[in-house]
């Protein structure tokens, strides 16, 4: 992009998103650094007269709300599980229930809390590190005008000024950029592309440096673009610590070059690599990712773009790939939390695709404010009848493309409307960033 291009929309930015807000109440992202052991026996359902009832939903890969919020004292925590399996819900320090059935409900009795910040986890292994995680906040009770129920300290005027400076720094910088087109070399007419999986130091918003595994050292992994007829190799070269694979989700593939450890091929040991080779069949927007211990290796960041043009597709002015993700690097666009996303910057009139792909572990509706967008393809096909929506769900694995008409003047806010995966108390963050028309 130009500098005089830039210029022109990054002073008004801040101003603009400072004023068009979500319109959400008080919730905030769960810490994604594991809080650790909680230790302590299971806390049984006595009473404790006069406490107060703080409500909790467990579901599969989530905990409602990511952020409790209680006064000092005695505190009754009811906790349902809407889930298909098993989960518990532990609060360190402060106690546990036991293994909850799914539809049944449990009470967490604490008859005394001090106040402060309280880590709580399923403590099912893996399911805090897919997101079944939290904090408690716990504050004295204060009946004072215009302060921070949630006990963080702040008058009304301090949360608002600390979400205008957290705008104000977007789109801010950090290191590494993820996504990037990798060209191939050509060999005797095959295109060779090479990906090496490591682990990595990925900063994913300023100063927020997390331990990711990466392909070619990014997050995303490299953009793979390929034409319908052409005959690839990819090569993989394992240089972590554990096996892993390459599936090629969405591609028409022979059954030996799948990726599935123990149904197509051997896992890819630490040091070893593997060739897949084959000849692109279809077309689409799709994606390539680990295979292997999928639950930790995807959210990590061992996941990336391979698209294949149609000759069907519409001409727009900008093909955008937006990767979807969550788990141990937090809700990211593209490898990066808000305020360091990158906003999508069209002029007036420009006409510009976005190709949604979910790597995630969860379900991630996307809404752009003010332009509405038209979905024409679903997981690499076409749609005989394109339509248009104002919020597009994507599930986890599944590519949703849209075109959007750059018809309005002005900066819109575009973000998940699961708006614990946006926006906090305290600020935007994660799934957010902007479209801005020029």
């Amino acid at each position: 992009m130009s500098q005089r291009r830039k210029t022109e929309w990054f002073l008004p930015v801040a101003a603009f998103l400072g004023v068009i807000g979500f319109g959400v109440g008080v919730i905030a992202t769960a810490a994604y650094d594991s809080p650790g052991p909680i230790g302590g026996a299971p806390t049984s359902a006595a009473g404790t007269e006069g406490a107060q009832i703080v409500e909790v939903e467990l579901g599969d890969l989530f905990i409602k709300p990511v952020q409790l919020q209680a006064e000092a004292g005695s505190v009754r925590f009811q906790v349902t599980n809407n889930g298909q399996t098993e989960h518990n819900f532990a609060i360190e320090t402060l106690g546990r229930t036991e293994m909850i059935p799914p539809g049944d409900v449990a009470t967490l009795e604490v008859p005394s809390i001090e106040p402060g910040t309280y880590n709580f986890l399923c403590e099912v292994p893996g399911h805090a590190d897919s997101g079944m995680k939290g904090t408690l906040v716990v504050g004295k009770s204060s009946g004072e005008p215009g302060t921070d129920p949630a006990g963080h300290g702040m008058s009304a005027k301090e949360m608002a000024l600390q979400d205008a400076e957290v705008t104000a720094s977007f789109p801010a910088e950090t290191k590494g950029v993820g996504g990037v087109e990798l060209e191939p070399d050509i060999v005797d007419g095959v295109k060779v592309f090479e990906l090496t999986a490591d682990e990595i130091k990925w900063e994913v918003s300023p100063g927020e440096f997390k331990e990711a595994w990466a392909y070619n050292g990014m997050v995303p992994g490299p953009q793979i673009r390929v034409e319908l007829g052409d005959r690839v190799r990819i090569v993989l070269h394992n240089k972590l610590a554990e096996p892993t694979t390459i599936h090629f989700h969405g591609m028409t593939v022979p059954a030996d070059m799948d990726g599935v450890p123990g149904i197509s091929q051997d896992a890819v040991l630490p040091g070893e690599s593997f060739s897949y080779e084959f000849t692109i069949r279809n077309t689409g927007s799709n994606m390539y990712h680990s295979h292997f211990g999928a639950q930790k290796q995807v959210p990590m960041g061992l996941l990336g773009a391979m698209i294949v043009p149609d000759p069907d597709d519409p001409q727009v002015d900008q093909d955008v790939t937006m990767v979807l993700n969550d788990g141990p690097l937090g809700f990211t666009l593209n490898g990066k939390g808000f305020p360091a996303t990158a906003p999508i910057v069209v002029d007036q009139g420009d006409t510009f695709r976005i190709r949604y792909m979910n790597e995630g572990l969860l379900i991630h509706p996307m809404h752009l404010h003010g332009i509405p967008q038209k979905v024409v393809a679903m997981d690499g096909h076409i749609l005989p009848t394109p339509y248009l929506e104002d919020t597009v769900l994507v599930a986890p694995s599944q590519r949703v493309d849209v075109i959007v008409k750059a018809t309005e003047l002005g900066i819109w806010a575009f973000h998940c409307h699961v708006l614990s995966h946006a926006e906090s108390e305290t600020g935007m963050f994660g799934m957010v960033t902007a479209v801005i028309v020029q």
